[in-house]
């Protein structure tokens, strides 16, 4: 995929747009959390992520029943939408490179190399005593 067609990640301080392993996304009061993880490089001991937060748009929709004829409420901003998006395609983009199979037997090697390091570490640890 183009570069050009990630214009509000690059927006938002992305570099690399093709370094993002996956992302979540949460409401906090009136507020969208977005949180984007990067693929760990050699030599580091865990994925970056950065998290940015968007401010919902607040609506008023006309209530059809009841007394009341508008209620308050509110939605994500354009700009949160189209970041998702971008992401979906970058991300929909490399799980359909990976079976399913091979993205655990890579999470399995990961997880035994940063098992291995933390008792190598505890271990150099326990000899400097």
């Amino acid at each position: 995929m183009a570069t050009e067609q990630f214009e509000t990640l690059k927006e938002m301080g992305i570099e690399d747009v093709h370094d993002i392993e996956k992302y979540t996304s949460r409401i906090e009061g009136d507020m969208d959390i977005l949180k984007i993880y990067f693929h760990r490089h050699q030599g580091e001991w865990f994925a970056k992520s950065k998290k940015f937060k968007f401010k919902r748009v607040q609506k008023e929709i006309l209530v059809n029943d009841g007394l009341v004829p508008y209620r308050s409420t509110t939605e994500p901003s354009p700009f949160f939408l189209r970041a998702v998006a971008e992401l979906d395609a970058l991300v929909k983009e490399e799980v359909s490179a990976q079976n399913k199979k091979e993205q655990l037997l890579e999470e399995l090697e990961h997880l035994e190399k940063v098992v291995a390091r933390k008792i190598e570490d505890i271990r150099r640890q326990i000899d400097e005593m």
